[in-house]
This record gives structure tokens, sequence and C-alpha cells, in this order.
């Protein structure tokens, strides 16, 4: 029985002397080391499938991919950058020396990827990826990362400070700056582009930012600084509304709103850190607990509070909650509603408007209306808006 450890060293020994840029005898120099490697990253593959069908010990197969891991990491590190490079538009030829090199810097990401799969419970992903990986799947996500930037670049202000941070992590791509990501940041970016993506393909081309953050929490996106920014944003509303009643029903509605969304599992940018939605929690129920402790100080002098008109002062309306909340909707969208925090809004309009008489007004549920419209709904926005259009003809003609 082989072991891998004989074959690893043969691919090590037939890329000590890797071809110069101005040698002769280039080709022939690179013909002979990539035959001497593939042979020996199959016989590194042939070893690891013998000792497992040898009924070699878990500890002695671990030591063998432990050694492997990192021995290829060095290899990979030293792998000469041109060797990884896009080619040209302009024509190759595939008797070119460069491109044996370059097949082989795939077929070494092959051996990669094989360890890092067929043996996961042994192969450390945490440890920083090996440049041929990293710069191979650079090359992949390149093309998507231009579309992504020229998209983020035409939308509006709205969540500018948040697409810088997500081409941020993509700059660390860029092959003159240290990397330090591993396996899990690279997958995480992977499956982030895509997602980003598939929003782009849609029909208007934005992506507002509500959606942006909802899509970096599904995906788990649990770095510190998405965590400092998620709390600074929280705390600036916060500080935009008038009380601790309404500070309280925001706290309580991004907690709800959190506890919804559809966490991607086996996903995350940090693997050593708890959930981005965890850590968020934690941070909402210490402000939940300060804010009713502030509350309740303030209230010990028995002051009543208003809490809402009678129902014969407010405002009756034949709409239900759902068409209500898509009205107000429409009305911010268009710029009639200015208010920069929907909070008051919500407030004001729970306590002023009345609906159709068989239903309550419920202000979490007119906040979930208002952020998730059906069709059904919009539909009938559509002909409460003819109708007004109608209305307004004929007031113009009396």
């Amino acid at each position: 029985m082989r072991t891998p450890l004989l074959p690893l060293q043969q691919l090590l020994d037939s890329l000590q002397h890797p071809p110069q840029t101005n040698d002769p005898d280039a080709y022939e120099i690179a013909s002979f080391m990539h035959r001497q490697s593939l042979a020996a990253i199959e016989d590194i593959t042939i070893a690891f499938e013998e000792c497992l069908a040898a009924g070699v010990s878990e500890p002695t197969i671990r030591k063998y991919v432990s050694i492997c891991q990192e021995k290829i990491t060095a290899l990979c590190n030293d792998v000469p950058f041109n060797w990884l490079e896009v080619e040209t538009a302009a024509p190759v030829a595939y008797d070119e020396w460069r491109y044996l090199c370059n097949d082989l810097c795939h077929q070494l990401e092959d051996l990669i990827l094989y360890l890092m799969f067929t043996y996961a419970s042994y192969y450390n992903k945490m440890a920083i990826t090996p440049n041929v990986y990293r710069e191979l799947m650079r090359q992949r996500i390149a093309p998507g990362l231009s579309v992504i930037r020229n998209w983020f670049g035409e939308t509006d202000e709205s969540c500018r400070e948040l697409q810088q941070m997500i081409l941020g992590l993509y700059d660390a791509f860029d092959p003159q700056t240290p990397n330090r990501m591993n396996y899990y940041q690279l997958d995480f970016l992977r499956e982030l582009q895509q997602a980003l993506l598939k929003y782009w393909a849609k029909e208007d081309n934005t992506l507002d930012h509500g959606s942006l953050q909802q899509l970096l929490f599904t995906l788990n996106y649990n770095s510190t600084d998405y965590y400092h920014y998620c709390t600074s944003y929280i705390s600036q509303q916060l500080m935009e509304l008038p009380d601790a009643h309404t500070q309280l029903d925001l706290l309580s509605f991004i907690h709800k709103t959190l506890c919804q969304l559809p966490v991607k599992t086996g996903l995350a940018y940090s693997q050593d850190a708890p959930s981005i939605i965890s850590l968020l929690k934690e941070w909402l129920q210490v402000e939940s607990k300060h804010l009713q402790v502030k509350l309740k100080r303030s209230s010990s002098g028995n002051v009543k509070r208003f809490k809402s008109l009678p129902e014969n002062f407010k405002l009756q309306t034949s709409l239900t909650l759902p068409e209500l909340a898509a009205l107000f909707r429409i009305l911010k969208e268009a710029g009639i509603v200015e208010n920069r925090n929907m909070q008051d809004v919500f407030r004001v309009i729970s306590l002023c408007f009345s609906i159709q008489k068989q239903e309550s007004f419920e202000g979490n549920l007119f906040q979930s209306h208002y952020y998730h419209i059906s069709p059904e709904t919009y539909k009938k926005m559509e002909d409460l808006a003819h109708s007004l259009v109608r209305k307004t003809f004929q007031l113009r003609k009396e």
C-alpha cells in the first residue's frame, strides 16, 4: 500500500525548476514538468483511495490530509503569477509553454478541491486559501463583478455606504494586495455575487437599502464591520423618534423581521463568529431593556398617556387595512409623504384612521402590509387611481 506522501514529494520536486521566460528550452522544460506533475497528482489521489480501502486509521488519514494541505498551499503560493494571468484577445498558440503552466495551475486547484470535499472533515477550511485557488476564483467572478460595479454606480445614494462595503469585500481579490481570505469567505463572496446578479436581472435593475440588508442577513454576512454598520444605522433611526414608545415599537418590528428571514444554512463570512442575526438580536434585547427601564421611570408619575383618538374623531375610510397600507406606501414612493422615518407615520395612522368596520387596526399588521403588498391589493389600488382621475376630471368640469 502506498501513502500520499511519496507522490506528494514527487510533485514538489517536479516544480523545483520551472521554465524561465527567455529560456530557449522553456517548452521542453514545461512539458516535462507538466507530465511529471500530473502523474504525481494522480498518484496522490490513488494513494488516498488505497489508504481508505486498506482501512488506515482516521488519525493517520487526518495527518496525511494536513500534510498535503500544508505542502500544496506553500507550493501554490510560490507559483509564478504569470502562469495565472488571464489570456488576452490575441491569438494563443497551444504549444506555448505558458499554456502548459496554466493548465498545471488548474490541476493543482482540482487537487485542492479533491482534498477539500472528499476529506472535508479533515481539511482545514479556516486556513488561508492557496493563491492558485484564490486567483482562479477571482478570474471566474471578475465578469460578474464588473456588472455589479456598474450597477451600483447607477443606483441612488440611499444605500451608497452599504454598497461600498460590499465592493470592499471584492477588492480583497486584488492580486496586488495581501490576501487573508479562507475558503468560507471566498464561498460567501461567490454566493453573494450570484444573489446580487439575480436582483440585477429583475425588471427595474434596482436594489434598495432594505433588500440589500436583507440579502446580507440571509447570506449571514457576520463581519464586525457589518455588525457595527447595522447597530449604528438602527441607533440613528432611534434618535429620530419622538419617544421611548415608538423606539420600542421600532426595535420590536426589527426583531420580528429578523426572526422571519430565511437564513441560508451552512454559509457565513466568518465561521468562528456567531450569526449576524443572533448578534443583532442580542443587541436589540439590550437596547429594549434600556428603553423599558427609561420608560418605567418616566411613567412613575402616573401621567396618563394619550393612546388613541375616540372612534368618532378618527377619519373614517372605506379601505381595508392592506389597501390603506398600500395607499401610504404609494404616497411615500411618490414623494407626497416626506417623513424620513416611517415609524412616525405608522403611529399617526393607527391613531387617526379607521378602516372597514369588520377589521381591527393592528399596527404591526399594518407595517407588514406596507412592506409586502399583495398582487390583489396592487390591482385594487390601480382601480382606485383610475377612479380618482375620473373624479378629478368631473370636478374640473363642474
